[in-house]
Order: structure tokens, then C-alpha cells, then sequence
């Protein structure tokens, strides 16, 4: 039986227990003591019994309870490491410093067949292959390791356990301590904890970071008949195991429709990895989508590294502006499409991976076909489903939608009031030919309440950075750069004039001098 002593943290106090226990003669398994609390494992106790033993203790001076119990504090905690252990799903081993496999749990014991037990003693080299040293390991190394335990691809995540006096104090820090020893030559564990993730866990972890807050479709803002007619087709594409390629313009969104595809299909568990192609070049987007073997370049990590394709098996990969991909990559990339299979930068070794392919371009890819840019059999192999982005001229219902939510975004980033948009600005914003789609809507009212921090955001304020009046006009091209910036220079005067009717509020308001003020509206024939 095992029981629990409540009483008040004097001296003596336990060892007045023990001589209660041995006059009764009950012999102790084990015993703890913390403040307040003694636990006690009485093998030989019984139910019987404990009424005697209790009214024996309750003659102890400060002890105030006697309670049974399942287990004892360091039992329940090593129970609880257990249970965490066993379903921890990555392999992981504990080492001395001579490599000998101290303890190791489940999922490292199962892959060879063998229990967790029958691997203590037994060298970790003798059961993991791979180019590794943990000798050479320092506390600060956090590189995977690229490593193969029976048979299966892992990265290596090696942690020193050396520095008793720099974490946790022990009880024997603390005795040698008492006695006045120097802490800082306490002597230090040589023990390593070594956790094997898989390439596609380690996936998973990067695509979590990613991911945000986009939730499927339904986070895409956006009602009208153009864009309720896209989130239709993206919906039905979601479910089909095939490449799907979004086209539409700069700042459409096909990053954001392409993560909201991958949360909705029944993939959706695995990781969602993105490249931008036009980001890095050639052989950067061939090494961070292939990865690359030991030693395939210079700067190269000697265990080598996977691509994103090896850690979103399973998932998605998306490549954004698969235009201003090389032609060299693609053709590695068309025959990953067909049949799935790659080669390392540098690799020998044949790899097959399971991985669903979303490109995204604002080019016409039957153009670059044309000027020889771009495979043509690939172009066919990613244009399987198509999702065409219509442009935010194309759906301006949307328009006044999207401000409202971009302003209310806004403020909560710089940490201000949400001001309300005048019609006249709705009016403005839905008028705007907006060339940079969402993305240009999104910037220029934060730049607005950036800049203005008032309570309405009125033309005024829009037109300070730069949309004229009527800007979807097809007006003729201006003569040259000093006619164009007369031209902005006196419709914005004549706008505002009217509003701040005078030259010191509008040069204020400008913040300009008022003889630059009274210059301009001179030189340009501006009165109220």
C-alpha cells in the first residue's frame, strides 16, 4: 500500500515516522519527502493494518492526514514520461558518450522489430547508417542530419545533455554545493537525446509556420458573380489529385486561392510548401526543390538536404511565377510530373515521392511556348485544372469589401482607431482601374492610415497618394515628365483648394511652404 503523510514541515517529523513504522514493523519499498508532504511505499500494508498504523502516527506532533494513493510523485511522473514517450511518434534514443544506446522509445524499437528495451547497450552506429559525428556536435548545432534507421530516410536532431550547473540543479549539486565545493567543477553528463524526424514531419512543421490563418475558401473575401464563380470551380478542383495551374494578374490572390485549395482537399493534413521561382535563381530553385546529395557543391552541407518535394510527400507543392522558371529545371520538373520520380542536385539515388503540383503565373505561358521560354509539354502537364483570377477592375461589387476589411486590418497592425471610408471615397475606390489588383488596394490604405490617422477617410486623403479623379480615362500620353507633373501638380490644387481656402491651410495640409503654395496656384491660374 502506498499512502501520503500531511503535516507541517518541522524537523524530526520524518524520522518519527520511521521509528512509528518500525515499531510496527513494517518494512519500507520507498520514500519521498517534499514540504509539507510524506509519501511512503509500505508493500506489506494492509487495509487491515492501517487503521492501527494511522492512530500510531496521528499521535506524531504537526501530522495532520493520512491518505492512500496509486503511486508516488516520481512513479507518477516516470509514468507519465512513459505514456509521452511511447506515443511520441518520432524515433528517439538516449546515448553515452561511447555511443551505447541508454534507453529508446517505441517508435525508435519498432522499425527493427525489437523492444525498447533490447536496444540499451547496443552501439547506435550498429543500427543507424548515415555520415554523422556526435562528438563534433556542439550545444548550439541545430542542422538535421540526414541519417537511415532500417532502411527508412530520417533527419537527425542530436541535443547534448553535458551541462549539469548551466540547467536543472541536481541532488548532487546540491549536496556538494552544501559542502561547500566549487559548483563550477561539478562533473558533466556526456549523454545525447538523438530524434529521427522524417522528411515529411519536418514538412509538416514548415507548412504550419506557413499556413497563417487561411482556412479553405471561405477566408477569401469576395461576393461577387466573378469571384463566387471561381470559388465554385476552385472547390471542385480541390478533390482531384491533379497539377493545377492559376493564372490572373499581379496582386489577384493566386497564392492565397492555391493554400485554400490545398485546406479543403483531402489533403489537407500534409504540408503545403511554396517556392517563388522568380525569386532565386536556377540553381537555387533547382537544389531548394530537388535538395541535393553530400558534398553537390561548394557551401554544401555534407549530409546532404531534401527539397521541398521530399517534405510535402504526401501534400502540395506550389510554385508561383512558373514562368521565370529556367529551362533546365523544367525539364527535371516535367519528369517528376509524369512519373513522380527525381534526382538530388548531385544525387544518384532515384527518389519517388507523392506530391500534388499547383503553379501559379501572371505570363501567358503560350506565349513564352512561342519564344521558346518554356516546354510546351510541360505547360500542358500543369495546365490539367486551370483557375483563371479575374482582376479587381473585373469584380468592382468586391471593391468597398475589401477597403472596409483592408482599413480594419490596418489599424489593428499600427494599433489605432478603424476609421469609416466617405461614400465619396467608396465611390472613388470602386472607380479605380486598380492595376495592381488587390495587393494595390491593400497597400495604399495602409499607407493612408499610416499617414492620416483620422476618423473618415475622405477623397482627399486617397488622392494625396496618387489616384486621380478620373483615373480610368483614356487620356492622351503626356509630352514629357515636367508636363505630366504640371499636370498631376494642378489637378491636385484644384481639388483641394476648395477644401482648405487658403494658401497657409493648403500649404499646411501639404506641408509645403506658403510661398511654394502661392507660386503654383499663380503659375496655374487656380482661384477659388
Amino acid at each position: 500500500m502506498k499512502i501520503e503523510l500531511i503535516g507541517k514541515n518541522r524537523f524530526g517529523i520524518t524520522q518519527e515516522v520511521l521509528t512509528v513504522m518500525t515499531e510496527h514493523q513494517l518494512e519500507l519499498a520507498s520514500m519521498e519527502v517534499s514540504t509539507g508532504h510524506i509519501y511512503i511505499d509500505v508493500p506489506h500494508l494492509t487495509e487491515y493494518k492501517l487503521p492501527l498504523l494511522s492512530s500510531a502516527l496521528a499521535n506524531i506532533q504537526g501530522l495532520k492526514a493520512i491518505n492512500m494513493i496509486e503511486l508516488l510523485p516520481n512513479e507518477r511522473r516516470r509514468f507519465h514520461l512513459d505514456t509521452l514517450l511511447a506515443n511520441f511518434p518520432d524515433p528517439l534514443f538516449t546515448i553515452d558518450a561511447s555511443g551505447a544506446i541508454l534507453s529508446a522509445n517505441a517508435a525508435a524499437a519498432t522499425p527493427l522489430g525489437l523492444a525498447e528495451i533490447a536496444l540499451e547497450g547496443i552501439f547506435i552506429k550498429d543500427i543507424l547508417d548515415g555520415d554523422y559525428d556526435v562528438a563534433a556536435t556542439s550545444p548550439q548545432q541545430k542542422q538535421l542530419q540526414e541519417v537511415t534507421l532500417a532502411g527508412q530516410p530520417y533527419l537527425l536532431e542530436l541535443q547534448l545533455m553535458h551541462s549539469i550547473h548551466s540547467g536543472t540543479t541536481t541532488n548532487t549539486s546540491q549536496t556538494s554545493h552544501s559542502h561547500g565545493e566549487d559548483n563550477n567543477h561539478q562533473p558533466s553528463i556526456k549523454d545525447c537525446m538523438l530524434i529521427l524526424h522524417t522528411p515529411t514531419r519536418v514538412g509538416h512543421h514548415i507548412s504550419k509556420v506557413q499556413m497563417g490563418n487561411i482556412k479553405g475558401l471561405n477566408t477569401i473575401a469576395g461576393q461577387s458573380a466573378a469571384m463566387l464563380q471561381v470559388k465554385s470551380r476552385a472547390q471542385q478542383f480541390a478533390s482531384v489529385h491533379a497539377p493545377l495551374l492559376i493564372q490572373g494578374e499581379t496582386g489577384t490572390g493566386k497564392e492565397l486561392f492555391a493554400r485554400a485549395v490545398h485546406q479543403i482537399s483531402p489533403w489537407s493534413s500534409a504540408a503545403f510548401l511554396a517556392l517563388n521561382c522568380a525569386a532565386l535563381p536556377e540553381n537555387l530553385v533547382e537544389s531548394e526543390l530537388f535538395g541535393y546529395a553530400s558534398g553537390a557543391f561548394s557551401g554544401a552541407t555534407r549530409d546532404g538536404k531534401p527539397g521541398l518535394l521530399e517534405l510535402a510527400d504526401g501534400g502540395t507543392v506550389f510554385l508561383d511565377e512558373i514562368g521565370e522558371m529556367s529551362t533546365y529545371v523544367q525539364a527535371k520538373l516535367l519528369r517528376f510530373v509524369q512519373d513522380g520520380t527525381f534526382l538530388r542536385v548531385g544525387g544518384k539515388k532515384e527518389h519517388k515521392i507523392n506530391v500534388r503540383i499547383i503553379c501559379a503565373t501572371h505570363r501567358n505561358l503560350e506565349q513564352l511556348v512561342q519564344e521558346g521560354r518554356f516546354r510546351e509539354d510541360l505547360m500542358y502537364r500543369l495546365n490539367v485544372l486551370n483557375l483563371t483570377l479575374p482582376s479587381l477592375r473585373e469584380r468592382p461589387d468586391d471593391i468597398v469589401d475589401l477597403a472596409t476589411l483592408f482599413v480594419a486590418r490596418a489599424a489593428n497592425q499600427i494599433g489605432c482607431h478603424t476609421p469609416n471610408i466617405s461614400k465619396q471615397a467608396k465611390t472613388l475606390l470602386a472607380s479605380y482601374s486598380w492595376p495592381g489588383n488587390v495587393r494595390q488596394l491593400e497597400n495604399l490604405l495602409f499607407r493612408t492610415i499610416a499617414m492620416n490617422q483620422n476618423k473618415t477617410i475622405d477623397v482627399d486623403d486617397l488622392h494625396l497618394i496618387g489616384i486621380a479623379e478620373n483615373p480610368t480615362n483614356n487620356k492622351a500620353e503626356p509630352e514629357n515628365w515636367k508636363t505630366a507633373q504640371a499636370e498631376f501638380e494642378k489637378n491636385l490644387l484644384t481639388r483641394l483648394y476648395k477644401h482648405y481656402p487658403s494658401t497657409r491651410k493648403l500649404a499646411k495640409r501639404l506641408e509645403v511652404s506658403h510661398t511654394t503654395i502661392a507660386d503654383k496656384l499663380r503659375a496655374y491660374g487656380i482661384t477659388l
